[in-house]
């Protein structure tokens, strides 16, 4: 059964989106140490921006996927007729569509290495601002069963969940075996982090929790910054930080269209880019044990 990694930080402007889109275009690419099977990599786009939806999709496909509602709103909802955001709209069945129907390809190569993606759209912000007079675990019980089918196809299944408090997050949360927390070390940034272990142990207390890993990211080159030594020496998170930071590369910009990921970019420093990416993706292999 594979792992599920959410990407999370209730502090938005952490670069929660470039880790997504890279650690799992890291994670297909890069063979497991010691050698083992190529890795199947499913990543979910939880966000209402869809961002990593838009890295990874090129647009006029993007745009029929979502015109034919194959994306993550309707893991959630049966039907896009009844959208509203003031009334959340509660589907009349807990399944779901099957992960094979909202699937779309990024990247196969032929000894089975893959990568998948579930494309968001902005429809789902109906979903986080919506209210309803009924119970949610009808919705909640249809993204763990999608969930449960992605465990049986994919080695990994990363979430890039939005950072906010919503069904979203909880649904993420509680779906997760390990959260990837990215962390660019300034001012406020022990905040997000609080309110991101706050998030968790909240998740624990119906009696699951899982295991956070604080990634710094946009860091400089060299050197340590005062902020990032802070955190890294408070008592509540020094085991749960990352040795590896992902540094401040331009090759990490965001790519669009599945076109521009560092792997293949020819920007200045793209190889050490890449390197640095490879050594931060061997870590979280390592500790998520995928």
């Amino acid at each position: 059964m594979g792992k599920v990694i959410t990407v999370m930080n209730m502090k938005g402007g952490v670069g929660k989106t470039t880790v997504s889109t890279h650690l799992a275009g890291a994670l297909a690419l890069i063979k497991p140490n010691p050698p083992a099977v190529p890795r199947k990599v499913l990543v979910i786009d939880y966000d209402p921006q869809f961002n990593l939806s838009q890295a990874y999709i090129p647009a006029p496909h993007y745009f029929q996927l979502d015109k034919d509602r194959k994306t993550v709103i309707s893991v959630l909802q049966d039907s896009g007729s009844q959208l509203n955001p003031y009334q959340l709209q509660l589907p009349a069945t807990a399944k779901p569509p099957k992960v094979s129907h909202l699937t779309h390809n990024v990247l196969a190569y032929k000894d089975g290495r893959t990568l998948d993606v579930v494309p968001s759209t902005l429809d789902l912000m109906y979903v986080a601002l919506g209210r309803t007079n009924g119970q949610l675990q009808i919705l909640e019980s249809r993204f763990e069963s999608f969930i449960k089918e992605a465990r049986t196809l994919y080695d990994v299944v990363i979430i890039d969940c939005h950072p906010a408090g919503s069904l979203m997050t909880k649904s993420a949360l509680s779906n997760s075996v390990h959260v990837v927390i990215p962390v660019v070390p300034e001012r406020y940034a022990v905040r997000g982090i609080g309110l991101m272990f706050d998030s968790i142990s909240s998740t624990g207390s119906a009696g699951h929790a899982p295991v956070p890993h604080v990634l710094f990211n946009r860091v400089p080159r060299t050197g340590i910054s005062q902020e990032e030594n802070q955190i890294r020496s408070n008592p509540r998170y020094v085991k749960y930080c990352l040795q590896a930071t992902l540094k401040k590369y331009s090759a990490f910009a965001e790519p669009e269209g599945g076109k521009g990921f560092v792997w293949w970019s020819s920007k200045p420093y793209s190889t050490e880019a890449w390197r640095n990416l490879i050594s931060v993706s061997r870590e979280i292999s390592t500790r998520t044990g995928v």
